[in-house]
């Protein structure tokens, strides 16, 4: 009888026992395109590891731009409202300089006799005082009093001669005589005085 051992020289048939270990051998690219799989795979999972790293950090950065840029729109919004307040703010310092340059002029056209009549002028010399002043625009409205018709007539010229007056005119209540004592009349007047622009 003859005995063939296809499990190899370690193999023995000594009542079913052996003591050699079956071994697999892969071919060598076999081992080959495992090694590279696996390298592929630890290279792919890198990958998408730092990958995630720099989508997270760009994810942040974009937010924080968002934010900057927010910011900006409000400071933007707040420099506009800021230039809106300085034009206005020079505006009405043109118009207080020039409402204040007007009145001064009004002031000045008062007739001289009453600005020195506690010097001893009498009445006599025409006196005149406002009682009341006005702006509403392009129209000044004055109300006063004076010792005599004449120094009305005469303010309303030196008002007439003003560079920024348009008009004078005498409103509604124009000029009436209000009381006489001791041979002192005293009228009261309303002027309307339109300016210029």
């Amino acid at each position: 009888m003859i005995k063939i051992n296809l499990l190899g020289e370690g193999y023995k048939n000594d009542g079913g026992i052996s003591n050699k270990k079956f071994v697999f051998e892969l071919p060598n690219y076999a081992s080959f395109a495992i090694a590279i799989i696996v390298v592929e795979v630890v290279a792919l999972i890198y990958t998408t590891y730092s990958m995630n790293g720099v989508i997270n950090k760009l994810q942040n950065e974009k937010n924080n731009l968002n934010t900057i840029e927010r910011q900006v729109k409000r400071i933007r919004i707040k420099v506009g409202e800021v230039n809106n307040m300085i034009k206005a703010v020079k505006s009405l310092e043109k118009s207080r300089s020039r409402a204040a340059k007007i009145l001064e002029e009004i002031a000045d056209a008062i007739p001289q006799a009453f600005l020195n009549y506690g010097n001893g002028v009498s009445s006599a010399d025409g006196g005149l005082w406002l009682v009341n002043l006005s702006k509403k625009g392009n129209i000044i409205s004055i109300d006063g009093k004076s010792f005599t018709a004449e120094a009305v007539a005469d303010y309303m010229m030196r008002l007439e001669s003003l560079k920024d007056v348009k008009k004078v005119r005498f409103s509604s209540g124009g000029l009436r005589k209000i009381s006489s004592n001791n041979g002192v009349d005293i009228y009261a007047f309303s002027i309307i005085i339109t300016l210029k622009g």
